[in-house]
């Protein structure tokens, strides 16, 4: 059949996953279900379970089945050499499975270099990219150092932008126009300079990375009750709606 190659145990980890592994693949076989690409059979093998395989599929598009050996192994032996965990990268390769159209050499290396040499640590990168591994594909010069310059205009040195981005490496596929400026200007409105703005910054670093609604609405209840100060708003926005209501409403 379509899955005899497994009978040599091709590229199988270890027990007991190997085990856990084989029996899922073996059981789809034998089911009837649809025959397995090489590179299904592998991802299966890594610990992707059949629902994040149908993820991978559905994202990629039609006729996923990338070359393992010249592919697949090597992204997935590059994400491990970063820091990666099996856990992250099956998290990483379900949420942006394009990583496998990415070039290695060409694109995501450098990009995960570049992380570091814009003052990332090496403790950061890995967590950055298993959190948002889209970063891997945005161009330099169009996504990614003009949100750095913007932030260092704000007032961010190079160890808190470090900070706001690893917090929120989904700040990179913000607009800044649309998205990232509007939230600052607002803020502008309210009485804070960028001095203060970037002040929040260095304390809660995941502002940005709220809804202009959940900030206009916040900002607007702690400006009424005559609470809205850099502490108080940088504290307001990391609270649960319930945690919010129960304070301030």
């Amino acid at each position: 059949g379509g899955c005899s190659w497994l009978s040599v145990g091709l590229w199988l980890p270890g027990p007991p996953v190997a085990r856990s592994c084989s029996q899922r693949i073996a059981r789809r076989c034998s089911s009837g279900a649809e025959t397995l690409t090489h590179a299904e059979a592998y991802l299966l093998s890594w610990g992707l379970s059949e629902e994040q395989l149908s993820k991978v599929k559905a994202r990629y598009g039609k006729d996923f089945n990338p070359n393992v050996e010249g592919i697949v192994k090597p992204k997935l032996n590059w994400l491990t050499d970063l820091g990666l965990t099996d856990l992250q990268i099956q998290k990483a390769v379900v949420a942006y499975p394009q990583l496998f159209r990415d070039d290695l050499e060409n694109k995501l290396k450098p990009r995960a270099q570049w992380l570091l040499d814009v003052g990332m640590d090496k403790s950061q990168v890995p967590k950055m990219i298993a959190r948002f591994p889209q970063i891997c594909s945005y161009s330099r010069e169009l996504k990614l150092t003009p949100l750095l310059h913007w932030l260092s205009e704000l007032g961010l040195d190079k160890s808190h932008i470090a900070k706001v981005l690893s917090n929120k490496p989904q700040l990179f596929g913000y607009s800044l126009e649309a998205n990232l400026k509007p939230k600052v200007q607002f803020s502008g409105e309210r009485g804070f300079t960028k001095a203060k703005i970037a002040s929040i910054l260095r304390t809660c670093p995941a502002l940005l990375g709220y809804s202009l609604k959940r900030l206009t609405r916040r900002a607007s209840i702690l400006e009424t009750q005559g609470f809205l100060t850099e502490s108080s708003l940088g504290t307001a926005m990391k609270m649960t709606d319930a945690q919010f209501t129960a304070r301030f409403e």
